[in-house]
């Protein structure tokens, strides 16, 4: 439409964002993936944000939701505990909260401008359900597979009941532990006695399976999560088997 004295101007977020926000994020210093550091980001405030390994991006991930970054940012600090090959503590985030950004697909055009090699491996997704258990596991969970070895710092030395120390293992772990919740609880009604040898969950789960029916329940430490239930089978993908 040609109308002296008027005319359309329509701004191209996409090509502003490819333009400006790289440089923006560079200049942005990164910190450590930790509990304080998350906490302290202002709370509900969404945007883009970046995990990096040794100053290099692994990952790109956007959020727009009530939790704003703390929520997303959390739960990624305890995904990258107790796995092989991953040292946490080399773990750091940047995080860029932009008001306006639905229009305009920030997550494509940081992972094409940073690489981002954990993006589409799996990393940081929910726990697939037990129908999924036999499925080939996540490439993150495949390079980085979950290390029952590591001590637990949430463990109180003393008496406990097996179905009590399950639901704090449930809750406290940093990766899935899926158990039996609905049948053969009376096998599961027993104490043990946790002391300062026992304090990494492998140690934890032969605590429990020792006061098992022999032979008739088993633990299987997948490559993502672990999962203890009264079967015997054998998983087509699997770290290990340890049974009562």
């Amino acid at each position: 439409m040609n109308v002296q004295g008027f005319d359309e101007f329509e701004l191209d977020l996409e090509l502003a964002f490819k333009r400006d926000l790289p440089p923006f994020i560079d200049g942005l210093e990164a910190a450590p993936l930790t509990f304080i550091n998350v906490s302290s980001i202002p709370a509900k405030k969404n945007g883009v944000y970046l995990l990096l390994q040794d100053d290099k991006v692994m990952y790109v991930g956007k959020t727009d939701s009530r939790g704003g970054f703390q929520n997303r940012l959390l739960r990624h600090s305890e995904h990258v505990k107790h796995r092989h090959n991953l040292d946490p503590n080399l773990m750091h985030f940047k995080a860029v909260a932009i008001p306006v950004f639905k229009n305009a697909d920030l997550e494509t055009i940081l992972i094409d401008h940073y690489g981002a090699p954990w993006n589409n491996s799996g990393f940081g997704g929910n726990d697939p359900g037990k129908e999924r258990d036999t499925q080939r596991p996540a490439v993150f969970d495949l390079n980085h597979p979950i290390d029952i070895d590591r001590d637990l710092d949430f463990i109180q030395l003393g008496l406990i009941s097996a179905q009590e120390l399950l639901r704090l293992l449930s809750a406290r772990l940093p990766y899935t532990f899926r158990y039996e919740k609905r049948k053969y609880q009376d096998e599961l009604n027993f104490n043990v006695e946790i002391t300062a040898a026992t304090s990494s969950m492998r140690e934890l789960l032969m605590l429990i399976l020792n006061g098992l029916p022999s032979s008739v329940w088993q633990t299987t430490i997948l490559y993502g999560r672990i999962i203890l239930y009264r079967e015997n089978r054998e998983y087509p993908f699997f770290q290990e088997v340890i049974r009562s």
